[in-house]
C-alpha cells in the first residue's frame, strides 16, 4: 500500500462518516437555530470547552504526525526487506548461472583487453609517424631559411608542400585524439567489468567457500552447490515423512475400537463446552450491542457538540483577531505618546538650560555694573583730591603763604552751611556766583542722577526678563502636568488591556462564576487608582504654587533691600561730598566744567 492510497481511503472514510451522521440526525439545523435565537452566548460558547477542544485537536494532530512517521519508517523497512529477499533469491539459484555469467564476463574482458592492446600499438605507430613528420617539418623549415634567395616558384611549391604536411599532421592528430578517447572508454568498461567480476567472485565464495579452487570445481562433473544440496536434503525429508505416516497408519488400525469410545466421550464433552461458550457469547453479544447503542448516542451528541464548538471556535478566533488589532493599535498609540513625552522632556531640559544661562548672563552684567560703579566712585575720589590740591595751590598763589589748618577747617564748616542757606532762600544765580560757585556739587548730583536712571533702566530690563522666564516656566509646568495626566490615563488603559488579556488566557473551571466578581473588583481598583492619581496631581500643583509664592516674596524682599542699599549709598556719597568739598571763598572760581 502506498501513501497516496492510504490518504484516499482515509478521506473516503471521513466523507462516509459525515454523510451517515447527517442522515441519522436531521434536526441539527433546527437545534442550532433555536440555540442561536434563545440561549445566551456564554452558554452556547463556553470558553473552557473551547480550550479543551483546542488542546484535543493539537493532541490529535501530534498523534497523526507520529503515525505518519511510523508509516514511512515501516515502508522503508519493507523496501529494504524486499531488496534482501531479491538478493537471497539470487543466492538461492544454482551456481551454474553464476559460472556462466563469470565465463561471459571473462570473455568480454579478454576481448576488450585485446582491443586495448591493438589500440595501444596503433597509438605507438601513430606517435612514431608523428615524430617523423615533425622532424621532416623542422628540416623543411631549416632548408627554407637557408633557401630564401631562391625563386618565387620554388617558394610557392614549398609552401604548398608545407600546407599539405600541416593538413596531414592535423588529420593524424585528430585520429590520435579519437583513438585516445576510445582507449579511455575501453578502460572504463574494463574497470566496470572488473568490478562485476569481483562481485560475482564474492557471491561464489559465499556459496562455495573461500579455500576452494574454481578450476578444480569446473573439472569435477558431479559437484553441487549449497542450494542444490539443501534442495536434495529437503526432498529426502519429505520422503521420510511420507514413510513415517504410512507406518503410523498401519499401527492405528489395531487400536481403532479402543479409540472410538474415547472419541465419543471427547465429542460429548466438546459439545457441552461449545454450548456453554455459545450461551456466554450470546450474552456478551447482547451486552456489547447495548454498549454500542450507548456509544452511538454519545457519538451523535458529541458530533452535535463538536459542530457547536466549531462555531464557537470561529467566533472566538474573530474576537481574538479583533483584540489583536486593538492591541497593536494601542501599542502604536503608546509608542507615539512616549515619543511625545520624550520630546517635551528634552524641550523642558533645553529651556531650563537656557534659563540658567540667562541668569548667569544677568549675574555677570550685575557684577560688571558693580565694577563700573566702583571705578566711577574711584574716579570721583581722585577728582576731589585734585580739586582740593588745586584750591590749596590757588590759595597759596593768592596769599603768598600757606593757610593755617584752623582756617581750612573753618572754611570746610562754613561753606556747606552757606550753600544750604542759599539753596533754602532760592537765591538767584548772580548772587550765588558772587558768593561762591558750587559747580562740584552740581556735577556730582548730575552724575548720581544719571547713574540712578541707568540703574533703574537696568532693573526694569531685568524685571522684564524675569517675568518672561517665569511665564516660560509656568507654561512648561502646565505642559508637564498635562503630559503626566496623559501618561496616567495611558497607564490605566494599558492595565485595562492587560486585565482583558489575562481574562482571555485563564483556563480555570470555575472562571465563569468568578469573572463578574473579578471585573467588579478590578473596576473598584481602577477608580481608586484614578482618584489617587488626581490627588497626587493636585498636591504637585499646590507645591508648585507655594514654591512660586515663596520665590516671588524672596525676590520682592531682595529688590527692597537692594533699593534701600542704593539709597543709603547715594546719601553717604552726598554727605561725604559735602564734608570733603567745602565752598570756595568769594571771588574764587573752580576750573571744573560740566
Amino acid at each position: 500500500m502506498s501513501k497516496s492510497e492510504i490518504m484516499d481511503k482515509t478521506l473516503q472514510n471521513k466523507t462516509n462518516n459525515s454523510l451517515e451522521f447527517d442522515a441519522t440526525i436531521p434536526w441539527i439545523k433546527e437545534l442550532t437555530e433555536a440555540s442561536q435565537e434563545n440561549l445566551p452566548d456564554h452558554i452556547i460558547f463556553p470558553k473552557e470547552l473551547n480550550l479543551f477542544l483546542r488542546n484535543r485537536i493539537q493532541d490529535l494532530i501530534a498523534e497523526n504526525g507520529c503515525l505518519r512517521r511510523t508509516l514511512e519508517e515501516i515502508e522503508d523497512k519493507i523496501e529494504k526487506k524486499k531488496g534482501i529477499t531479491e538478493t537471497v533469491q539470487i543466492l538461492g539459484k544454482p551456481n551454474e548461472i553464476a559460472t556462466a555469467k563469470i565465463i561471459e564476463l571473462s570473455k568480454r574482458c579478454r576481448e576488450q583487453i585485446a582491443e586495448i592492446e591493438m589500440l595501444k600499438s596503433k597509438c605507438k605507430n601513430l606517435e612514431v609517424h608523428l615524430t617523423n613528420k615533425e622532424t621532416e617539418l623542422e628540416n623543411v623549415r631549416h632548408e627554407s631559411r637557408y633557401l630564401k634567395t631562391d625563386a618565387s616558384s620554388q617558394e610557392s611549391t614549398k609552401n604548398n608542400q608545407l600546407k599539405e604536411d600541416e593538413d596531414r599532421v592535423k588529420q593524424l592528430v585528430e585520429k590520435l585524439q579519437q583513438t585516445q578517447i576510445k582507449l579511455y572508454e575501453s578502460k572504463n568498461t574494463c574497470a566496470s567489468l572488473k568490478q562485476e567480476i569481483n562481485k560475482l567472485h564474492k557471491l561464489l565464495y559465499s556459496e562455495i567457500g573461500e579455500n576452494v579452487n574454481l578450476s578444480n570445481l569446473l573439472n569435477q562433473s558431479g559437484w553441487r552447490g549449497r542450494a542444490e544440496q539443501i534442495y536434495l536434503l529437503q526432498q529426502k525429508i519429505t520422503e521420510l515423512q511420507s514413510r513415517l505416516s504410512e507406518y503410523e497408519g498401519t499401527q492405528k488400525t489395531f487400536g481403532i475400537v479402543s479409540t472410538e469410545r474415547k472419541n465419543l466421550e471427547n465429542l460429548r464433552n466438546v459439545e457441552k463446552e461449545r454450548r456453554r461458550q455459545i450461551e456466554d457469547s450470546a450474552k456478551q453479544l447482547r451486552q456489547t450491542e447495548v454498549v454500542i447503542e450507548g456509544y452511538k448516542r454519545k457519538l451523535e451528541a458529541s458530533k452535535a457538540r463538536i459542530k457547536v464548538l466549531e462555531h464557537e471556535l470561529n467566533v472566538a478566533k474573530g474576537n481574538i483577531a479583533s483584540l489583536n488589532e486593538k492591541r497593536s493599535h494601542d501599542d502604536h498609540l503608546i509608542e507615539t505618546l512616549n515619543n511625545r513625552l520624550k520630546i517635551t522632556e528634552i524641550k523642558h531640559e533645553e529651556r531650563e538650560t537656557d534659563v540658567k544661562n540667562r541668569a548667569e548672563k544677568i549675574e555677570r552684567e550685575c557684577t560688571n555694573l558693580k565694577n563700573d560703579l566702583q571705578a566711577a566712585q574711584l574716579q570721583i575720589d581722585r577728582l576731589r583730591r585734585r580739586l582740593e590740591e588745586r584750591e590749596i595751590e590757588i590759595d597759596k598763589l593768592r596769599n603768598g603763604t600757606v593757610p593755617n589748618i584752623w582756617e581750612i577747617k573753618s572754611r570746610k564748616i562754613t561753606q556747606p552751611e552757606e550753600f544750604l542757606n542759599n539753596l533754602n532762600h532760592n537765591s538767584s544765580p548772580h548772587s550765588v556766583r558772587s558768593t561762591c560757585e558750587p559747580n562740584e556739587y552740581v556735577i556730582l548730583a548730575l552724575a548720581a542722577e544719571a547713574e540712578r536712571e541707568r540703574l533703574l533702566k537696568l532693573i526694569t530690563i531685568l524685571n522684564r526678563r524675569l517675568d518672561k522666564e517665569r511665564n516660560d516656566i509656568d507654561i512648561l509646568s502646565n505642559t508637564l502636568r498635562n503630559e503626566k495626566k496623559k501618561s496616567a490615563k495611558l497607564e490605566l488603559k494599558i492595565r485595562k488591556l492587560e486585565t482583558e488579556r489575562i481574562g482571555i488566557v485563564k483556563i480555570d473551571t470555575g472562571y465563569r462564576t468568578k469573572l463578574p466578581k473579578l471585573l467588579k473588583a478590578s473596576d473598584k481598583q481602577m477608580n481608586v487608582e484614578q482618584m489617587r492619581l488626581k490627588m497626587e496631581l493636585l498636591q504637585e500643583e499646590c507645591l508648585a504654587l507655594k514654591t512660586r509664592l515663596d520665590t516671588v516674596q524672596q525676590e520682592k524682599a531682595t529688590d527692597l533691600a537692594t533699593y534701600k542699599q542704593m539709597l543709603e549709598q547715594v546719601r553717604k556719597i552726598f554727605h561725604e561730598a559735602c564734608r570733603s568739598n567745602p565752598l570756595p571763598p568769594i571771588g574764587s572760581r573752580s576750573t571744573i566744567t560740566v
